[in-house]
């Protein structure tokens, strides 16, 4: 993982057999602590009567991983349910759409409450903690290596609550 960029989707193989998605939300040089952080795309990480939403962590930068690379395309699942009400969406929404684009739906790797919730842009990677009441909620998406991969009708590399 040391030598991946911010941006790069990967995948890592670890306790046991479980294969885990991510994408880096830091460049090299990034974290003063030399652990990179990543967000976590697999819904196995949430705690049992918790949402399952992304998870940040900060991750040892030796691991070995498989790297897709940057050009990585996320398609949203949409759904006639997918507006929320003033209150916060259902548990297993995992993207958000505001104003200003698609957000991944992330929380501390180290468990959370449902105030600590973070959206990460999913073209900038940039956190941000709040969106406001009109946003979208959506509960699934596709993630292609690429657009070429995407428009070829090939099948996607990750998805989710589809």
């Amino acid at each position: 993982m040391v030598d991946m960029p911010k941006g790069a989707l990967f995948l890592l193989k670890r306790y046991s057999s479980l294969p885990m998605f991510g994408v880096m939300l830091s460049g090299q040089g990034d974290d003063p602590d030399g652990k990179p952080t990543i967000l976590l795309l697999n819904p196995d990480f949430g705690r049992s009567g918790e949402a399952n939403w992304h998870r940040i962590f900060q991750w040892e930068a030796r691991e070995q991983c498989v790297s897709f690379g940057e050009d990585w395309i996320l398609q949203p699942e949409f759904s006639a349910t997918s507006l929320s009400d003033i209150n916060d969406p259902q548990d297993e929404a995992c993207l958000t759409i505001g104003p200003d684009g698609v957000y991944f739906r992330a929380a501390s790797g180290e468990g959370f409450r449902a105030s600590y919730r973070q959206f990460i842009h999913v073209d900038t990677l940039d956190i941000v903690k709040d969106l406001g009441n009109t946003a979208f909620h959506l509960t699934g998406y596709r993630i292609f290596q690429n657009r070429d991969d995407r428009d070829n009708g090939r099948q996607p590399i990750y998805q989710r609550g589809i």
